[in-house]
């Protein structure tokens, strides 16, 4: 979890306050974004500071920052994604950290829901009427799945390196 909170949390912050800062979204998008991420990073620094200190918690905890993770990445990418581009890489998150969480089902689930949502919305906004941004936003989806499967497979590995250093 301190790993999640180490790399990918900054750099969803600097994801987002770049989209912010260069894209200059309509101001109603501008401070509903700054919201969403305040509220993101004070609920999930409070999960990831108590999921050991209520440690019979601390599954459904690690459950709930997936999700969180996920329902942070939908509105923003909602309001952000016309105006900056990079923003579908806020819908690896979850899946990253289902990964590190989770089994491997439950890894490919949040994957599939988060490319899913990210594809309907891209539906939504008429993306696929034509040209290659369908295209993009397919590869999009198609890297959401295949990253968390290789940072499951990462961290399966390290566990069984681990404990065959402890036989």
């Amino acid at each position: 979890m301190q790993m999640l909170n180490r790399y990918f949390a900054p750099f969803a912050l600097i994801l987002i306050l770049s989209a912010i800062y260069f894209s200059e979204p309509e101001p109603a998008a501008y401070k509903l974004s700054l919201g969403i991420l305040i509220a993101s990073i004070v609920v999930n620094w409070w999960v990831a500071k108590n999921t050991y200190r209520y440690i019979h918690w601390a599954k459904q905890m690690k459950v709930l920052q997936v999700w969180l993770d996920y329902i942070w990445a939908v509105p923003l990418f909602w309001l952000l994604q016309p105006f900056w581009g990079p923003m579908w890489l806020l819908f690896v998150m979850a899946p990253a950290t289902a990964a590190l969480t989770m089994g491997r089902w439950h890894t490919l689930g949040v994957a599939f829901v988060s490319a899913g949502t990210m594809l309907g919305i891209y539906w939504y906004r008429g993306v696929f009427d034509g040209g290659p941004a369908a295209g993009m936003a397919c590869v999009h989806a198609t890297f959401i799945i295949v990253f968390s499967l290789f940072i499951y497979g990462l961290a399966q590995t390290a566990l069984r390196m681990r404990d065959a250093s402890l036989s």
